[in-house]
């Protein structure tokens, strides 16, 4: 067991180390292959996050100590050899804090793929931790009439196919992914404003199966109706 003249001269050296990396943007010599020594750092930083009160004071914070980690992560990425590595579940979470998705998905499917565990003091796991973020991103992106591609599209395609998600959440992707295509330019999903039969057939097609994972909290039946008013509308035209 180490002294706690041992801990604080390890926390010296750690928060050197991070701070060198920050400056070079590079994680050099024995402390780059050190975790003990960089999560003795971020626990330092942690610290200073949880005794912030508001989420923009926070946001500013992480985007400040982002580059003190990055070369870390990025060193470990390249290497041949994985392991479970809480300094880089921090840092996916972060990008996502600070809204840098590209490179956050880059890293999410990278932790999904090793297995890594989130943080601790999370409760989901990255898949699900994931999707609601993205989800809950794309939902205000497209209420305000914004684009939320390629990143809702690069996270469907997970949810769809290899991410297994609870019922819930896999149906909220389906329902979102059909009035996405029923999207007038003001963000309101609405079929009397779709013209192409197909693209109504496309959305319907994704409500059902939205209905199928989740039957009774989908509540996409009203949707449905007016898919068909609508294509019948289209008919007699």
């Amino acid at each position: 067991m180490s002294t706690p003249a041992q801990r604080h001269r390890d926390k010296h050296r750690a928060l050197q180390a991070a701070q060198q990396a920050a400056d070079t943007g590079q994680a050099a010599g024995e402390l780059a292959h050190s975790l003990h020594l960089q999560l003795l750092a971020l626990e330092q930083d942690q610290q200073r996050l949880k005794a912030l009160d508001r989420i923009a004071d926070k946001v500013t914070l992480k985007r400040e100590l982002l580059p003190k980690y990055r070369p870390y992560v990025e060193q470990y990425l390249t290497g041949e050899k994985t392991h479970q590595n809480p300094l880089f579940a921090t840092l996916v979470v972060w990008l996502f804090d600070l809204g840098e998705f590209e490179q956050a998905l880059d890293w999410a499917e990278v932790a999904i793929a090793q297995g890594q565990h989130t943080p601790t003091r999370m409760k989901r796991d990255f898949p699900h931790f994931v999707a609601d973020t993205v989800l809950e991103w794309a939902e205000q992106q497209a209420a305000e009439g914004q684009a939320v591609e390629p990143y809702f599209s690069r996270v469907f395609r997970h949810v769809a196919s290899d991410w297994r998600l609870n019922e819930k959440l896999t149906a909220k992707y389906f329902k979102f992914a059909g009035l996405l295509l029923l999207r007038d330019a003001m963000g309101e999903p609405r079929p009397s404003a779709v013209t192409d039969p197909e693209v109504l057939e496309q959305a319907d097609a994704l409500l059902v199966k939205a209905h199928e994972w989740d039957p009774v909290g989908a509540q996409v039946k009203t949707h449905r109706n007016r898919i068909a008013m609508r294509l019948r509308a289209l008919e007699q035209d």
